[in-house]
């Protein structure tokens, strides 16, 4: 949130991602165990036309407010705050460093992932860190963030080889420290104005049932679904925005994305399967980011 016309920077989100084919020797076997490697980066921003502060574009932090600031730490001053997106390892202590994450996951047989036979494997992190700034500074409005997931087949063993990496692009908003957002003394959404949260929106990026084949084999294609959960599996911050939000945003009705409350942060939570079926839990938007929380007792996830 911004005072006077301050804001923050809230980002997130949303997050993409990139399967790789597997190469190597024909194998009609069915693949049951990977090998992973997944990273995403930014790799475009669009700011605001203000001047004042400084604004940081890396591969893992767009951050933007006060020269010298620091936005892990807020001051409680808006003309010495900053506020930021980074890109992270996990929801906790490893929010800030980039990727990638590596691990295993197992091949679900059919359309319906478990974590607890290990068929749910974790990402990458995205973290909005929303302080308090002056309404001068320069600020996010938007983005990109590409996301590559690389497989390489365990059991049976095999090569690797990468896809076309998935981007997606992101809307950023944010909103006056106090006065509301809607023009009338409201929040975007409609709720009571006063300190509205910064908004963070994504539309129309499909992530899943991504189909990729093991070259050589025979038989249909595996698929790959990326999810989005919050802190300790969660199903949120992400979710379906309100009417007015993706509004102001300058999307569609519908779109998907989540608010960060002044003076907090929000952790989005990337997770992702492979599956020999289309995924099978009801999802309101099918090929979107999928909230695995409509599914969560299914899947296995404790808080």
């Amino acid at each position: 949130m911004r005072a006077k016309q301050f804001t923050k920077g809230i980002g997130a989100a949303a997050c993409a991602s990139a399967l790789a084919l597997l190469s190597g020797p024909a194998a009609a076997a069915l693949v049951t165990q990977w090998s992973y490697s997944t990273n995403a980066t930014f790799t475009s921003a669009t700011w605001d036309a203000n001047t004042a502060g400084t604004v940081t574009a890396l591969p893992s932090e767009l951050s933007w407010g006060a020269t010298g600031g620091n936005f892990l730490v807020n001051t409680g001053n808006s003309d010495t705050n900053r506020s930021a997106l980074t890109i992270g390892k996990n929801d906790t202590n490893l929010r800030t460093v980039g990727g990638p994450v590596t691990g295993t996951i197992n091949t679900t047989i059919g359309g319906t992932p478990s974590a607890i036979l290990g068929q749910i494997a974790p990402g990458i992190t995205i973290t909005h860190w929303n302080n308090p700034i002056n309404a001068n500074f320069q600020e996010l409005i938007g983005g990109a963030i590409t996301d590559t997931l690389t497989l390489q087949a365990i059991s049976p063993p095999g090569g690797s080889q990468g896809l076309t990496p998935l981007v997606f692009t992101f809307k950023f908003r944010e909103t006056p420290n106090a006065g509301g957002d809607g023009g009338t003394g409201l929040c975007a959404g409609g709720q009571a104005g006063g300190s509205c949260p910064d908004l963070f929106g994504i539309q129309g990026t499909v992530t899943l049932d991504q189909p990729f084949t093991y070259p050589g084999a025979t038989g249909d294609p595996y698929l790959a679904s990326i999810f989005i959960l919050g802190p300790q599996g969660s199903p949120t911050p992400i979710g379906t925005l309100l009417p007015g939000e993706c509004q102001i945003l300058g999307l569609n009705a519908g779109c998907q994305g989540f608010r960060t409350a002044e003076a907090a942060q929000t952790t989005a939570a990337f997770y992702f399967a492979i599956t020999t079926e289309p995924i099978s839990f009801n999802n309101p938007e099918p090929g979107t980011i999928a909230l695995l929380g409509l599914g969560l007792a299914g899947l296995g996830f404790a808080s």
